[in-house]
């Protein structure tokens, strides 16, 4: 029988905080290793790079750096679960019993979700689209940069963060202040407000209803890739306030709170109360 080890700091928040600060520090670090690595295979140098950071958005290299963001993150989870909560790194929901099955089903969700949106607009006039070109190279750059960005996001925070804090909270009480670290993580994005930011805190919510009672990251980084995936270069929205390429070019004929204007759906009142009935439906059905 496995030996459980008593983690080296005994409160589940203040590891989830000691975590923070170190996550921010280190992925700093890992993003200078990036941006090096970016600037030796691209036309900017790195002190380009560095004085203007919205030239890595516009370059085909940012998945090289995300990569390296992606590292930082499993390098910092890898060493807090080992030394400060000593638990096996799979902990964090990440366990392969039927993964793929709570993969899947997150992929269906996501894509669910956003298309219903997509439609909706289009159905309400809000939005009209028009066939831009398809780019077969765009199209797996840009599905494999989210699958990096949602591995991220779902490790260090519906992983780490939401594993430590419901060892010190409720479960719900976990789930929100969770779901408030990855709202203030895009504070910095492009066009943000308070409607997207509160549909920010509510994907939060959304995205970890699942891990707190099936214990289970599986599900919300599907959801969260296709989410993103589809949003961005398939229906032509921004993601999260940045525009990229994308099969379908978009022309907002509606108000901004219906819309979302130009941090994209993600900013809609819309996508707010189907947030709401999802979180709602999902923990019914979970629970």
């Amino acid at each position: 029988m496995m030996e459980t080890k008593s983690p080296l700091i005994k409160s589940g928040w203040l590891r989830s905080l000691l975590f923070f600060f170190s996550f921010f520090i280190i992925i700093a670090l890992f993003d200078i290793i990036g941006i090096a690595v970016v600037s030796v295979f691209s036309e900017y140098g790195f002190e380009e790079f560095i004085s203007d950071p919205e030239l890595i958005m516009q370059n085909k290299m940012m998945l090289l750096m995300m990569i390296c963001q992606l590292m930082g993150t499993l390098f910092t989870v890898g060493i807090f679960q080992k030394f400060i909560s000593k638990e096996r790194f799979i902990s964090i929901g990440l366990g392969f019993i039927n993964y793929k099955n709570d993969f899947y089903q997150g992929l269906a969700v996501g894509t669910g979700l956003i298309s219903i949106g997509f439609f909706t607009l289009i159905i309400l006039n809000l939005i009209s689209i028009d066939l831009t070109y398809f780019s077969i190279y765009d199209q797996i750059f840009y599905f494999f940069l989210f699958i990096v960005v949602s591995l991220n996001e779902e490790i260090a925070i519906r992983g780490y963060i939401l594993h430590n804090l419901s060892q010190s909270f409720n479960k719900y009480i976990a789930l929100i202040i969770s779901s408030f670290v990855f709202m203030g993580m895009h504070l910095g994005n492009p066009n943000i407000g308070v409607l997207s930011l509160t549909n920010l805190f509510l994907a939060g919510i959304f995205l970890g209803v699942y891990r707190i009672h099936k214990n289970n990251l599986w599900f919300p980084i599907g959801a969260h890739l296709m989410w993103n995936y589809l949003q961005g270069p398939i229906f032509g929205f921004e993601v999260s306030g940045n525009k990229i390429n994308s099969l379908f070019e978009q022309k907002l004929q509606g108000h901004k709170v219906l819309t979302g204007g130009n941090f994209g759906y993600e900013g809609s009142i819309i996508l707010t109360v189907f947030l709401i009935i999802s979180i709602y439906t999902m923990d019914k059905r979970f629970r």
